[in-house]
């Protein structure tokens, strides 16, 4: 699937993001991803395959203004393609649900998952931030840095 009028999500996704420094919108070839996504173990479900068809291939940086640090959220199938599955599991038990990769967050290249609920949520070393629901939401509190940064 490609072209802007296929994905009719990325429009206000843009609007949201104005000002943001830099976003990129790649293509995304949703067969292809699911075909990977089964490969790799996980369960293809609706909520996975419209968050492709919606939010595929998309990469946000800006610089935050209270750091300076340069944030990336990437949303990219090769990115969560790396997570381990075993680890994804765990973090499903722990989280109640299933959760299956998206891409990567920050310099730390924190996992970012989507839980069935669409809930987003950041995983590290340190543990899991909830950074909000439905991935629009998500971008917004993650530009914005306003996500509850309290691990669990």
């Amino acid at each position: 699937m490609s072209g802007e009028t296929e994905r009719p999500e990325r429009e206000a996704l843009k609007a949201l993001l104005a000002g943001v420094e830099r976003v990129e919108f790649g293509e995304v070839d949703v067969e292809a991803a699911c075909a990977a996504y089964t490969e790799a173990g996980y369960e293809v479900t609706g909520t996975l395959r419209e968050f492709l068809e919606n939010y595929g291939e998309i990469a946000v940086g800006w610089t935050a203004p209270d750091t300076g640090e340069e944030l990336v959220l990437a949303i990219s199938v090769e990115e969560a393609m790396e997570v381990y599955p075993s680890n994804v599991r765990s973090y499903s038990r722990r989280l109640g649900m299933q959760a299956v990769p998206i891409g990567i967050a920050m310099e730390t290249e924190e996992n970012v998952l989507l839980v069935e609920n669409g809930d987003i949520v950041f995983v590290g070393d340190a543990g899991m931030q909830r950074v909000g629901n439905g991935f629009e939401a998500a971008v917004k509190a993650f530009v914005s840095s306003t996500w509850d940064k309290t691990f669990f």
